[in-house]
């Protein structure tokens, strides 16, 4: 599917049908804030309307107009009409394409707007009607200037009599038949727009993913309008804000080595069935006995996904349980009743989404035998009850649906995270309410205990939450309630029996920040990660990065997991096709390595590259990482690293690592050092010997981030500081920490940065702002000797453990392991790196040392001219290529010694890349 083309479809359908909902609104006399110009006044036998006379249904369909604009607002009302319209008339396009119903919408002839719908009536041919249908329809049929009105009445009777689309997207409210647009037939209208578009293939109409892609590119809009708010999602905000379809391969990764895996281990020589299986991790070893959840009979197989959305990822398990089914000897039919009756269960908040996943299983289900028209089985999607159960005789029964009745009461809110208590008497006394029960089904779904677990569950910070959300999470999910994802996460496991399997989806925070360091503990100790992809950016376009895990419900003292490093950075973003060629070609060969930093997204093929990096990482015992501090999950650490950890000093044991200064208003306080009065500036060289509270400078500099640069530089602001920052401090809105270390000197970095961390000297006189975090020594440890080290390639591994965002955090820094090597030749080459950045820095007229340009230093040194302009280029290429040749040296030669001192001689080299070197960041010479 070409995405891009259903994102515009999607898109100029919505602007069409609510464009055309809002004039309706206009001609059924309601203003923009929803208050009625006119009403209509019933009189006996009919109503009049504007001084025209109307029917007495128009007047009920009004009323109920206005009662529901009055409850819901109007444009939530005019949102609900426009979809109705847009899912049922999509719905029955998809049908129609599959041979599953007669062409209805179509055209009866090119440039006719009439669909068949309504030609067909014309000639008597009706479809399926009650008798009052009927009765309104019949006197309009005569008259062609009626054509939307008589569309109105067929189509929602057609809705109606269609068993798929009725049971799957329920009744019609009345009052919708007045929001259908008055040029919905019309040229330019929505059905001219589906019978007409290029942006749909005719393959994509028999895919069942093709209504999931556009309900969220349908909904992208909403989506946008809720975050721009900034605020706690309300309940009905909820769905909007965390819909998101999740690649093809992915979720093909996520159920084969889920439901999958479960299979083979239970008929381990059943190959042949797996031949189809593209993303299939096999293990270095056999999955240990102790771990394997077995099975009777496939009907025994209970998956779910708790979060289903518009059932992309059912779909993909209805997929492999047919073939199992087949495999097995069942009929189609048997197959489908199985698998919707036995074995799948989705569950969504969102009631649009439920009801475009039912419709999805369902097209499957039509395409693999017609019958399943006919809805004779349904499949078990739920969404949230509109009411509690109702409470027993039984007192002792009673307490018990009491308390599940105050949960549910927030349902639209919590979703699947909610925890019900269920005795066996009790599940017993709500499994005989029937199917029917819309809340005694979900209750049970949601105490049920699950083989394989598999979503893609929605992501929303905690910041975004409401009070009810919020308050039920930190009760509930101590471990995962800074992010909803991560709750879905904490919840998985306890619905799954012993040995299940769970998968999902979520940004890869989870796997090192410290907010979730209790989660991995949790998973670390009672669960067993037997694959994990971690991925760049690009997954779901220009976000956050993600991973995707298959975890066991279950520990052994045998197991080990099999890693994808498919990531070399997590700010670096890739086309997702591309991620999907990378895991493609490692599963192929293992061996396969890939050199990142040659990325680009117009590339057709990812070749091997013997300098690139690893990918594959097999029999990765986790055990390994209750070793690093915080649990990370640092699958890509060797076993010498993990006992470099264990035996060496961290950085906050060498020193303080501390935040900088944060004014609370950076435009009123905050200057470039050469927008103020030079007077009034204290400059930390000049001045050294001065004590920089003991006088009347105003401005001093402030570490202000900057970019990717080493040693020394990226000094350029200043802050308002006079008096000792008394202005600042007035203000109540600073944050400033640790002020007795002000002025002190230091080593700093950038705290958000997307390329590598790099670290630089700060010199005595100088303030940290909160974009650059500060280092300082304490017990005469060599602060050039631990800048040497950082800024070594011994860190990059140990960074990526600890600071794997754009963020890093003095918490995050101060955990990595630094062995002290204090040796006079280590200091004198840091000493010289950094006076050559320093003597960079300073050719620039952004540095308060500048004083003249390069060449005519030159000059001056070449004594009395003339001088030819191409010489002193000459000169000052020589120069310079110096200075950046002897930079390199000194890098390569203090990586030599520190690889040598941390003795990882086996897993890196020395070399640096040019570009790693941070001087002459303006392009002054090129080195290649």
């Amino acid at each position: 599917m070409e995405t891009n083309k259903l994102k515009r479809f999607a898109t100029e359908a919505r602007n069409i049908l609510m464009q055309g909902v809002a004039h309706r609104f206009t001609a059924l006399g309601f203003r923009a804030d929803g208050t009625p110009v006119e009403e209509p006044q019933l009189l006996g036998g009919g109503a009049t309307f504007m001084g025209d006379t109307v029917t007495e249904d128009f007047y009920h369909k009004w009323q109920s107009l206005a009662a529901a604009i009055r409850r819901h607002g109007l444009k939530d009302v005019a949102e609900e009409a426009a979809y109705t319209w847009f899912n049922r008339l999509m719905a029955i396009r998809i049908m129609t394409k599959n041979g599953l119903i007669p062409p209805v919408l179509q055209y009866e002839s090119p440039g006719v707007y009439v669909p068949l719908i309504v030609s067909e009536a014309r000639q008597g041919r009706l479809p399926q009607m009650s008798e009052e249908e009927r009765s309104k329809l019949m006197p309009l049929l005569d008259d062609d200037s009626r054509t939307a009105e008589q569309f109105s009445l067929l189509i929602v009777a057609f809705c109606h009599a269609t068993p798929v689309i009725h049971r799957c997207f329920g009744h019609i409210a009345d009052y919708t038949e007045l929001l259908l647009p008055a040029n919905i037939l019309a040229e330019g209208g929505f059905v001219d727009l589906i019978n007409h578009t290029d942006f749909i293939a005719e393959e994509d109409y028999l895919s069942s993913e093709l209504i999931g892609w556009l309900y969220q590119f349908y909904i992208a809009e909403r989506k946008d309008e809720v975050f721009a708010q900034k605020g706690k999602f309300t309940a009905s905000e909820i769905p909007a804000a965390t819909q998101i379809f999740t690649p093809g391969w992915i979720v093909k990764y996520m159920v084969q080595n889920t439901v999958g895996r479960i299979y083979l281990n239970n008929n381990p020589y059943e190959t042949e069935v797996a031949q189809d299986w593209k993303y299939l991790v096999n293990p270095s070893e056999p999955t240990p006995n102790d771990l394997i959840f077995r099975y009777d009979d496939l009907t025994d197989l209970r998956l779910a996904d708790l979060a289903c959305g518009s059932g992309h990822i059912l779909g993909e398990m209805f997929d492999m349980l047919y073939t199992l089914y087949i495999n097995e000897g069942y009929s189609r039919r048997e197959a489908i009743e199985h698998i919707f009756r036995r074995n799948l269960t989705g569950i969504d908040i969102d009631t649009r989404a439920k009801q475009l996943a039912q419709f999805a299983l369902l097209l499957k289900a039509c395409q693999r035998d017609a019958s399943f028209a006919d809805c004779h089985c349904m499949p078990r999607v739920l969404d949230m009850p509109k009411a509690g159960l109702p409470l027993p005789a039984d007192t002792r029964l009673a307490n018990e649906i009491e308390a599940i009745n105050k949960t549910l009461v927030d349902a639209d809110t919590l979703g699947s995270i909610m925890k019900f208590s269920l005795s066996p008497a009790a599940r017993e006394w709500v499994a005989s309410l029937g199917e029917e029960n819309e809340a005694a089904q979900l209750v049970l779904a949601l105490t049920e205990k699950y083989a394989a677990l598999v979503m893609n569950p929605p992501y929303m910070g905690s910041g975004n939450m409401n009070a009810v959300l919020s308050n039920y999470v930190k009760k509930n999910y101590p471990e995962g309630k800074a992010d909803l994802a991560t709750v879905f996460v904490e919840r998985m496991p306890q619905l799954l029996q012993k040995n299940g399997r769970y998968s999902f989806i979520i940004p890869p925070s989870w796997m090192f920040l410290s907010t979730f360091e209790g989660l991995r503990k949790q998973m670390i100790e009672h669960e067993t990660i037997d694959s994990l992809l971690h991925l760049s950016r690009g997954v779901f376009g220009a976000d956050f990065g993600a991973s995707s895990a298959v975890i066991i419900h279950g520990e052994s003292q045998e197991s080990y997991g099999t890693y994808f490093r498919l990531v070399e950075r997590t700010f670096q973003e890739f086309d997702q096709k591309h991620l999907r060629m990378l895991f493609e070609q490692t599963l192929a060969n293992h061996d396969f390595k890939y050199n990142f930093k040659e990325y680009n997204k117009d590339v057709t093929s990812l070749p091997y590259s013997e300098k690139g990096n690893r990918i594959y990482y097999p029999h990765i015992s986790q055990q390994n990482f209750k070793k690093i501090p915080g649990c990370p999950i640092g699958y890509w650490v060797s076993e010498k690293m993990i006992k470099l950890i264990q035996n060496n000093k961290s950085l906050s044991e060498l020193g303080i690592t501390r935040r900088g200064l944060q004014t609370g208003n950076s435009l009123r306080f905050i200057r470039e050092w050469f927008e103020i009065n030079y007077k009034d500036f204290f400059i930390p060289i000049l001045e050294k010997e001065i004590n920089p509270l003991c006088n009347s400078f105003k401005w001093f500099v402030i570490n202000s981030g900057g970019s990717f640069r080493k040693w020394y530089g990226n000094l350029c602001s200043v802050v308002l500081w006079e008096n000792n920052g008394a202005d600042i401090k007035r203000t109540n809105k600073a944050i400033i920490p640790n002020e007795e270390l002000y002025f002190k000197e230091a080593i700093v970095w950038n705290k958000i940065s997307s390329n590598a961390l790099s670290f630089r000297i700060q010199e005595k006189g100088i303030i940290p702002g909160d974009a650059s975090p500060a280092f300082y020594t304490q017990n005469n440890n060599s602060i050039l000797g631990i800048l040497a080290c950082l800024n070594s390639k011994t860190m990059p591994s140990l960074l990526r453990i600890y600071a794997p965002t754009l963020n890093a955090q003095v918490g995050d820094i101060s955990k990595i392991s630094i062995i002290l090597s204090d040796t006079i030749h280590i200091s004198s080459f840091v000493s010289q790196n950094i006076s050559i950045s320093k003597s960079d820095w300073d050719t620039h007229e952004t540095s308060w040392d500048f004083e003249e340009n390069e060449l005519v230093r030159l000059s001056k040194e070449q004594g009395e001219g003339p001088h030819r302009l191409s010489d002193l280029m000459e000169a000052y290429k020589e120069h310079w290529t110096e200075q950046f040749l002897q930079l390199h040296a000194n890098e390569e030669e203090l990586n030599r010694q520190f690889i040598e001192i941390y003795g990882l001689e086996d897993e890196l080299t020395p070399d640096v890349p040019p570009e790693e070197i941070t001087i002459l960041q303006q392009g002054e010479l090129s080195f290649n």
